[in-house]
């Protein structure tokens, strides 16, 4: 299926439009935009006053208070960002699980594209690098037509190789230049070390783990019994073991624990950590992740 074209689902954006990312959630850009940040300047929102002192802008003074007080005071705003978000999306092979649409890979695009129509509506920024065995940095984002095409990418991906989230963490570090928030959207079926380096490594910005599964993966189906020879999707390496009671009890137990390994990880770092099953419904799942859910 690698290189095939993808099932990207863009039928519940519309009903976004009424959703924005939280205001709460504040970053600093380089862009005008319509989120707000905590420092003072040209904007929309006043703050407070505070009294005229010379050399102060004639333009500032709200003639209206002085009208009231008989005292020059100067308006102070809250200055306009935007929102810059770089989404990072697993495009290992691991992602193209299960054998039936949608995969997870088709599924991480689908939510990736919902919280960048948000991003768009609200005419902010979005860049969504791809990341395997190396790493995919597209352009900075903005705007109807460049969400058009941002779907047709999507659509166009040829997904393969490893996870290998601490190089990707590391390749992309420097190309995020302001603070920003960075939305990892993986199987995370990678070391918990790669892991924790990758979140420590992007810890500047603020990190939010959205972590894609396969209900099969969490706990062997009963039809896979006996004698069973299971293929690694990423190396194709290829191992047969005899699948019983016993052995389903142990690997959901792994799986198990890795998962407690990822939240632990959200924890020390003080990151959200959103754990979603392809058989939610993008709407609800992209709801979660922007804190309306």
């Amino acid at each position: 299926m690698a290189g095939a074209k993808h099932t990207i689902d863009t039928s519940f954006l519309t009903q976004l439009d009424r959703y924005a990312l939280p205001l709460s959630r504040r970053v600093t850009a380089i862009h005008t935009g319509s989120h707000q940040s905590t420092r003072t300047g040209a904007g929309l929102d006043l703050i407070d006053h505070r009294k005229y002192n010379q050399g102060d802008s004639l333009k500032k003074i709200d003639w209206n208070l002085y009208a009231r007080t008989e005292k020059l005071y100067i308006r102070r705003f809250e200055e306009d960002k935007n929102l810059n978000m770089v989404i990072l999306l697993d495009a290992s092979s691991s992602m193209l699980f299960p054998d039936s649409t949608p995969d997870k890979f088709e599924y991480a695009s689908t939510i990736a594209a919902g919280v960048s129509y948000i991003v768009m509506k609200h005419n902010d920024v979005y860049t969504i690098a791809t990341f395997a065995d190396d790493v995919d940095y597209t352009k900075t984002r903005k705007g109807r037509d460049d969400f058009l095409r941002t779907i047709d990418s999507l659509t166009r991906i040829s997904v393969r190789g490893n996870t290998k989230l601490a190089d990707c963490a590391e390749s992309i570090y420097p190309r995020i230049k302001s603070k920003s928030m960075v939305l990892i959207i993986s199987d995370y079926l990678d070391s918990i070390d790669s892991i924790r380096n990758a979140v420590n490594r992007l810890s500047r910005h603020e990190l939010v783990l959205v972590h894609i599964y396969d209900e099969t993966e969490m706990n062997l189906p009963e039809s896979v019994d006996g004698t069973v020879k299971f293929i690694d999707s990423e190396t194709n390496e290829e191992i047969s073991f005899t699948v019983g009671p016993n052995f389903k009890k142990e690997y959901a137990a792994e799986y198990a624990k890795h998962m407690a390994e990822l939240e632990s990880i959200a924890y020390d770092f003080k990151i959200p950590y959103f754990r979603v099953s392809i058989k939610n419904q993008p709407f609800d799942t992209v709801l979660r992740i922007i804190g309306e859910g």
